[in-house]
């Protein structure tokens, strides 16, 4: 691709912006933060920074700039994403053969699913009475089963594959799709005689799929899943947003169920402001999701112990992520799509215009069994991982009232269990300083650079990835800015995440002799050791001895520059 289009992608698009409409960012400084998305976390280790445009988690080491991010959390190709922030920018590309975007696996892989999807609705036409008999007596109209997709899995071990190697799908990537199993060497359909329910990404491609039994006696779970692939990691999607985010921005609250059902049922009352978590617990990756469209998440569970204990979890895990959670409150042996076949639309309009804070909710409930001491010992133990010093004194405050406490009695009680985060402070590779300061000095002040290579070279650099940065930081040595650029020259993910650190780590004030006199003086005692070492090996070695003499000479004189520092 056209290194200009790419250079012009990364300045069009500022990286803030750009991660904010994906996930909630808080400033931290002259930065900003947030939980990791692409790995599970309770402390806010992810960093983006304006200035440099470039973002670091120091928990998982993902690190990149605005076009990595994109690529990295769409899971689509890098030409992809540059195309995607292009049509954002209003960056025109011309579609010529040599910049036309070549088929990815990632790319094939949702084909595969696109043509699964389309092969499990003309089953449930063709084939389908069991499975139509169920959807009617579960009063699921037609317009659903169209508008969300809904198919049938054929009883066949081959049914699909069948499908899929007639639309001249190749055998080898079937495996890797999720939608197989294998016995021995021959792989056959994961899915069979069930009822389907595709999963679909925020942008509307289909990325997994749900299955339910039709017969009591089947074997297999009630529902089964999609495994985690190339496109689809359970806990990072949410059921039906693709149809109801721009209604849950105009509504101004989500509506969040379990099941595929309850969502149903919701969105045919006219509910069009609902999603599901797929059965699992809300993860922190799907309330960052939906934080992108409201910050108001009313939990309507189901209202057996099991449902209330979910919601009080699933609330929480939300109040700990920043946001406002309320608990609609169902009848004990009710759920959204039994409760609304019963008593209608305006009898749960009332239940949700009743809806409790997590606080109000925990105080009034009796049926988890809990005693006020615990109740309170839960909602703490909440508040001790929000990290937003705000918000956790809002929800200090929320509990006072409910329960009649004073604040700073609550507050002794979490402190204790509040760790400072140290993304910053406690990072590694220190076993040679000096290098990792020289390049903190180069990276801060692009101007020093000119003077350092007239001194040091590549080979004074012990550690290969520090060597690798200095390399990269040289050949551009005349556009140290556009660091984001730079953090794609490296070639592992290893040195791109050390990059990343070192932009991101303050610089606190050095002097840039010392640092110097202290990797020349390293590397003129390792050529001492090396030098002694050959002379053993030859004492008649005149050279050698004078080599020797002239090392001494600089050490000598670099030690009368170097104050204090510990070397070997």
């Amino acid at each position: 691709m056209d290194e200009s289009v790419i250079n012009s992608v990364l300045e069009h698009n500022n990286i803030v912006d750009v991660i904010g409409s994906y996930i909630p960012l808080k400033r931290a400084g002259s930065n900003y933060k947030a939980r990791c998305p692409f790995h599970e976390e309770k402390t806010a280790s992810f960093m983006v920074s304006e200035k440099k445009q470039i973002f670091k988690c120091f928990g998982c080491g993902k690190a990149g700039n605005v076009i990595t991010f994109v690529r990295d959390y769409e899971k689509i190709s890098f030409l992809e994403a540059v195309k995607k922030l292009a049509v954002r920018a209003g960056i025109p590309i011309k579609e010529t053969k040599g910049f036309k975007i070549k088929r990815s696996k990632n790319e094939l892989i949702y084909k595969i699913y696109s043509l699964t999807a389309t092969f499990y609705r003309e089953n449930l036409k063709l084939h389908g009475k069991v499975a139509m008999r169920y959807l009617e007596n579960r009063r699921i109209s037609q317009k659903s089963i169209d508008k969300f997709g809904i198919g049938y899995a054929l009883d066949s071990f081959s049914g699909l594959k069948n499908y899929l190697l007639k639309n001249s799908i190749n055998s080898k990537i079937l495996e890797q799709t999720g939608l197989f199993k294998k016995n021995n060497n021959d792989i056959y359909d994961a899915f069979r005689n069930r009822l389907m329910f595709p999963i679909h990404s925020v942008n509307g491609k289909v990325v997994a799929f749900g299955g339910r039994i039709l017969q009591k006696d089947q074997s297999g779970g009630k529902y089964i899943n999609s495994p985690t692939t190339e496109i689809y990691t359970k806990g990072k999607e949410l059921y039906g947003l693709y149809a109801t985010r721009y209604e849950i921005s105009k509504k101004g609250f989500a509506l969040i169920c379990e099941g595929y059902l309850d969502f149903l049922r919701l969105y045919e009352s006219d509910f069009t402001n609902v999603v599901a978590s797929l059965g699992t617990a809300l993860t922190d990756s799907q309330i960052n999701l939906l934080s992108r469209y409201t910050n108001n998440f009313y939990m309507i569970y189901d209202g057996d112990f099991a449902g209330i204990k979910a919601a009080v979890k699933a609330a929480g895990n939300v109040v700990k992520n920043g946001f406002s959670p309320k608990i609609i409150i169902l009848p004990e042996k009710e759920d959204p799509d039994s409760f609304l076949l019963k008593f209608g639309k305006e009898k749960l309009e009332e239940k949700i215009s009743k809806a409790l804070g997590l606080t109000a909710f925990l105080k009034q409930n009796k049926s988890l069994k809990l005693e006020s001491k615990e109740k309170i010992e839960q909602l703490l133990e909440i508040a001790g991982e929000i990290e937003d010093e705000i918000a956790r004194e809002l929800f200090i405050k929320e509990i006072s009232t409910e329960f009649g406490l004073s604040e700073s009695a609550l507050l002794t009680k979490i402190r204790p269990k509040r760790k400072r985060n140290k993304v910053v402070e406690d990072i590694g590779l220190e076993k040679f300083p000096e290098e990792r300061n020289l390049l903190k000095l180069i990276l801060n002040d692009s101007s020093l650079h000119k003077k350092v290579a007239l001194e040091v070279k590549s080979d004074y650099f012990f550690v290969k990835s520090y060597k690798e940065i200095y390399e990269k930081i040289s050949e551009h040595a005349d556009n140290l800015q556009k660091f984001s650029g730079l953090i794609d020259e490296m070639e592992s993910d290893e040195t791109k995440s050390l990059l990343a650190e070192l932009l991101l780590e303050e610089v606190r004030e050095m002097n840039i002799e010392e640092v110097l006199s202290s990797i020349k003086l390293r590397k003129y005692k390792r050529e001492l050791d090396d030098i002694n070492r050959e002379i053993r090996n030859n004492t008649d070695n005149l050279e050698l001895y004078k080599a020797k003499k002239e090392l001494k000479k600089k050490i000598l004189s670099l030690h009368k520059k170097v104050v204090n520092r510990t070397l070997y």
